[in-house]
């Protein structure tokens, strides 16, 4: 493959992902946690392993199998769809892109329904949570996946919390398209601005490794520890003024992770930033493609724009956290007001009230006797959706009518000593599959 020349090469893999207004879509990324009822994490290797889970859901669904140096990684569906694992062998459902939340919320749910005969089968759960509630990263086992004998090793040295990222954290990632390059930047600067609001909105980790981790989102601040070149809120992304170029200029400072050999071959391409490689005349489209694969800021080029602030939460909560991408980024009315709304901070104050929103949630003060639950009630109010798609706000009506998001009631309720029992109440409480009469936080 031919070594990347120009920046207009660099730059063609963000704007390959522009599409017309009326071919918009949404993408939904929704990681989970499999586990023995008792919330110990499932390994990927052995009897009853998410491997052999893989292979069951495999004969089930007829999706086409991935593999890595024979074992198997993950599955293909028939749209684009599909089910991948993250480094600690949490579950990742990946919908096709879906114009309408209906067909997107179908597709989740025939994704729930495959996994659901798997956990009456083999007595197991899959939770919905941001952090793994019984087990710290030396107690669960790496994936055997070869871009991780690097990205491991890199991590532990790049930040406190690497291996808790990796290993122990679950998100929902909505990926959104744009129309051009003027329109991708202002949704790229708006999805940084909106951080801390979707941070607070959707917290819901505040126990790992059997304890209280002090966050309404231990994820969330877990990200803030592990890499500040590839992660994050970068200030130069969230000016006024931030464009595509800016998006690349960034990429190409971050440290280089892998290259591409001429076999095809992921190979460790450590050492050195992107952008010597890039100057040095080494550097090829795929090497690009991948380095853009490891950057993880709170919003992302790939090359449609993702969402990347939120817990993993229950189905219905992933979905609403759709409705709201789609009712803010899709209507020009609530695209401008949202701007409005969260105009005033500037870069060192959006990064830390992000950070703060890890801590407290909802209950964040923002000044003037505001929280961050006034700003999410009022981003909530903007988004625009047609009769049949608002219904699908509910979940963050509710959550907002209670004025704490799940991590703070997790919280409050552990505090109270939840029975005496509250990391099996926890378990009860996030086990979105099988799917019963899960106790809701707000009531206990």
């Amino acid at each position: 493959m031919p070594s990347l020349r120009h920046r207009s090469e660099l730059l063609a893999a963000i704007t390959r992902g522009h599409r017309d207004p009326t071919d918009f879509a949404l993408g939904l990324e929704y990681e989970i946690f499999p586990v023995w009822p008792d919330g110990r994490a499932i390994s990927y290797g052995g009897p009853g392993g998410v491997e052999e889970l893989l292979h069951d859901l495999a004969e089930r669904s007829g999706w086409r199998r991935i593999e890595e140096a024979g074992r198997l990684l993950g599955l293909a569906g028939p749209k684009g769809n599909g089910f991948t694992l993250e480094p600690g062998a949490q579950l990742e459902f990946n919908s096709s892109p879906c114009r309408r939340l209906p067909e997107l919320a179908a597709e989740l749910g025939q994704a729930l329904d495959l996994l659901e005969g798997l956990c009456r089968e083999r007595g197991i759960l899959f939770l919905g949570l941001g952090a793994q509630p019984v087990d710290p990263p030396e107690r669960i086992d790496r994936i055997p996946k070869a871009r991780y004998d690097v990205l491991e090793p890199y991590l532990a040295g790049a930040g406190e919390l690497g291996l808790w990222m990796m290993k122990t954290t679950c998100g929902t990632q909505v990926n959104f398209d744009h129309a051009d390059a003027a329109d991708a930047a202002r949704k790229m600067r708006l999805g940084f601005r909106l951080a801390p609001i979707l941070a607070a909105l959707f917290a819901n980790s505040a126990v790992r490794a059997g304890e209280l981790s002090g966050f309404a989102s231990w994820r969330g601040h877990v990200w803030t520890r592990t890499d500040p070149a590839r992660c994050g809120i970068p200030a130069a992304l969230c000016r006024p003024t931030a464009s595509l170029e800016d998006y690349v200029d960034w990429a190409l400072a971050a440290p280089m992770l892998f290259r591409i050999d001429a076999g095809g071959e992921v190979r460790d391409g450590r050492g050195r930033s992107f952008g010597e490689a890039f100057a040095a005349g080494e550097a090829t489209a795929a090497d690009w493609d991948l380095h853009l694969s490891t950057l993880f800021p709170e919003v992302r080029f790939r090359p449609q724009l993702e969402i990347r602030s939120t817990d993993t939460c229950c189905p219905d909560l992933a979905l609403a956290l759709a409705a709201l991408v789609k009712g803010v980024f899709y209507s020009e009315s609530a695209l401008a007001e949202a701007e409005a709304l969260v105009a005033d901070w500037n870069p060192h104050e959006l990064v830390a009230t992000w950070k703060d929103a890890h801590h407290r949630g909802l209950g964040t003060p923002i000044g003037r006797g505001l929280r961050l639950r006034d700003l999410a009630a009022r981003l909530l109010d903007l988004a625009v959706l047609d009769e049949e798609e608002a219904p699908f706000l509910a979940p963050l009506h509710r959550l907002l009518e209670d004025g704490r998001s799940e991590g703070e009631q997790t919280a409050d309720l552990f505090e109270r000593g939840w029975e005496e029992d509250p990391i099996g109440r926890l378990i009860e409480a996030a086990t979105c599959l099988p799917r019963s009469a899960s106790p809701d936080l707000s009531e206990s």
